[in-house]
């Protein structure tokens, strides 16, 4: 990720979160950015443990990013946080194709940004949560993802 505003509200989201000590990964299209994929995305996604001290983390953090966090719909227990530069959706506990904090975890990796460090779903698993999730708009990041990972791996040898 270049220097950009997008960069700028990551190290500005990874600054909140170090400051309300929420651990948190990100995942989706920004996991994906991270990690050199070609795709664009209009939110920031952090995936957290559903306990209630994190839940506390999260209304400092809303508080970091100037906005109170809010259910998303009543059909979900995602949280967004309405921040100036772009919103940030809380999900909790696991992702579409049954990918756990746990696991996801596990298998993340640590990027530095400015300094910063972001803890960041792997590729691989930004994939499977795309495959399993159903949605048309993550369906159609599949090719560009899945190339993106051929490419690291060829780069990798």
């Amino acid at each position: 990720m270049s220097a950009s505003s997008d960069e700028a509200f990551v190290l500005e989201v990874l600054a909140a979160l170090e400051q309300t000590g929420l651990e948190a990964l990100v995942v989706g299209s920004v996991a994906a950015v991270l990690q050199g994929s070609p795709v664009t995305t209009q939110d920031l996604e952090l995936l957290v443990r559903d306990t209630p001290a994190n839940r506390q983390k999260i209304e400092m953090l809303g508080h970091c990013l100037g906005a109170r966090p809010r259910e998303v719909s009543s059909l979900t227990n995602v949280l967004r946080i309405d921040a100036a530069s772009a919103p940030v959706d809380l999900l909790f506990d696991c992702l579409p194709g049954e990918l756990s904090f746990e696991s996801l975890r596990s298998r993340s990796v640590a990027i530095d940004l400015a300094g910063r460090t972001a803890t960041v779903a792997s590729l691989e698993d930004v994939i499977l949560s795309k495959e399993a999730s159903g949605r048309p708009k993550d369906h159609a990041q599949l090719p560009i993802l899945r190339d993106t990972l051929r490419v690291k791996k060829a780069l990798a040898k």
